[in-house]
């Protein structure tokens, strides 16, 4: 058995910088029927004592319902539609939901597609009962449609639309703001058009943190769709500095149907999308960018690779708060499609903890488990999504653990040399080998040799640099971690 303090300094090096983290979960609950209520695209605020508020909606009637805790279930559902009234909804688009205190304000958009407009109900008793709906959008003419919102530190709802001119010409994403905690809104702004057309039916995410609001979205420039934040240091007085913070040239013709979203983490922006740019299939991406002053692209990395390599990650969503970030997804696990999640909770380097390990957070692999939202509040995870099976939206929470120990160890299985300075790596147990890829997501060759509990991995080709490798132990779940090759 290798042991990480017996090899060489290089390997205290790889356990100081790569211990990783795991949420311990509690047991999963169900939102609510989702044969009666629904279970399209659920999202999620967290209210200062800590319970979960989830909007979704139902496609039967097109209603949409709010679920709120009380401390040991679920309330039932409130419907927050008129009656004779639906809204639009999709598995990729629909309502969003933000918090301050017991506060809760809730967007979305009422149909028909063409002339419904934009409002936003309110709470201000924990979500026991909702106003009436309040107009967001002020375009007479056109399209007002994919709504989404950031709150500030004041309560104040940012939202951020779709606006089209008439028979859906000129799509541009614009930002209105509230100044009396959603009772009214302010004339919108023209943001996204300083760098062109938007993506036209790709959803956005604005995010607020104190003086810093930034609007995320996909561009549209002659089919290349890339990733744009505009950015505002001035609580959205102006938007003066925007930037593209994917790179990746997405060449496509067709709707995408997917948009980023984002955290502030004091003077680092972290965003999360997915792009079928660079490696050339759906893969999941995390940027960090400078916002101290302007914003400024420092680094992006990509998710490990899902398996087999042209199976799809999809739905990005990222949160966090102190020095702790977690994000979710979905990616299609042979003929099922599960729910992700990795996190970063030392601060050192949250890009690279967050693109190193991953998790499969769902209890139940059977079916498809989709449409993933993830929330970090007051040192919980809380995490909602779609189960395929039961039909139910599902909610869990759980705490962040510490892994660390006197070896590099994942699920008790001990390996190393990591870095190694030939390719060779020793693991304590008998792996099932799912896939390992490099940096940009393509397969490596390797050969493996077992002997007793122990595997054998080499890299046929030993070129220096970072390495992800899938496996599982004893039809236990897929597991992913970073191997590191030295000069």
């Amino acid at each position: 058995m290798i042991k990480i303090f017996t090899t060489t300094c290089f390997a205290l090096f790889s356990f100081i910088n790569f211990a990783q983290h795991s949420i311990a979960w509690e047991p999963e609950i169900s939102v609510s029927d989702g044969s009666l209520y629904g279970n399209i695209r659920p999202r999620m605020t967290i209210l200062e004592n800590g319970s979960p508020a989830i909007i979704y909606g139902n496609t039967g009637d097109e209603n949409l319902h709010i679920s709120t805790w009380n401390g040991t279930s679920f309330n039932t559902p409130i419907q927050i539609v008129p009656s004779g009234m639906s809204s639009y909804i999709a598995n990729w688009t629909g309502p969003d939901i933000e918090s301050k205190g017991d506060t809760i304000i809730a967007v979305f958009k009422l149909n028909p597609t063409e002339t419904g407009n934009v409002y936003s109900v309110r709470s201000v008793d924990g979500g026991a009962t909702f106003s009436d709906t309040i107009r967001v959008d002020n375009l007479d003419n056109g399209v007002a449609w994919m709504p989404s919102m950031g709150i500030d530190d004041n309560g104040n709802p940012v939202v951020t639309y779709m606006s089209h001119g008439a028979s859906w010409s000129n799509p541009e994403y614009v930002i209105v703001h509230s100044d009396d905690a959603g009772l009214t809104y302010n004339p919108a702004q023209s943001v996204s058009n300083v760098v062109g057309e938007a993506c036209d039916c790709c959803p956005s995410e604005v995010i607020v943190e104190g003086q810093k609001q930034a609007l995320l979205f996909r561009n549209n420039d002659a089919n290349i769709r890339d990733i744009y934040a505009v950015f505002s240091n001035d609580g959205g007085t102006t938007f003066p500095y925007e930037q593209n913070i994917d790179s990746l040239d997405w060449l496509i013709s067709s709707c995408p149907s997917t948009g980023p979203d984002g955290v502030f983490m004091n003077d680092t922006l972290y965003a999360v999308s997915m792009s079928k740019g660079g490696v050339g299939y759906s893969r999941i991406y995390v940027s960090s960018s400078n916002v101290a002053d302007s914003i400024l692209l420092e680094e992006k990395m990509v998710i490990p690779e899902p398996d087999p390599v042209y199976a799809i990650q999809n739905f990005p969503r990222i949160s966090g708060e102190n020095d702790t970030i977690v994000m979710t997804w979905q990616e299609n696990v042979g003929n099922n499609t599960e729910i992700f999640y990795s996190l970063s909770a030392t601060g050192a380097n949250h890009l690279t903890n967050l693109t190193t390990y991953k998790y499969i957070a769902n209890d139940s692999t059977d079916g498809a488990q989709t449409a993933p939202d993830i929330r970090y509040k007051n040192g919980y995870v809380h995490l909602t999504f779609r189960d395929g099976l039961t039909g139910n939206i599902i909610y869990k929470r759980g705490q962040v653990q510490s892994n660390v120990g006197l070896s590099e160890q994942f699920n008790s299985i001990e390996f190393g040399p990591n870095p190694s300075q030939d390719g060779l790596f020793v693991f304590s147990e008998d792996l099932e080998i799912q896939s390992l890829v490099n940096e940009l997501g393509q397969s490596v060759s390797y050969s493996q040799n077992k002997t007793g509990t122990e595997t054998q991995l080499q890299l046929n080709d030993n070129l220096h640099g970072n390495y992800f490798l899938t496996y599982r132990v004893s039809q236990s779940q897929l597991n992913t971690i970073k191997l590191v090759v030295i000069k």
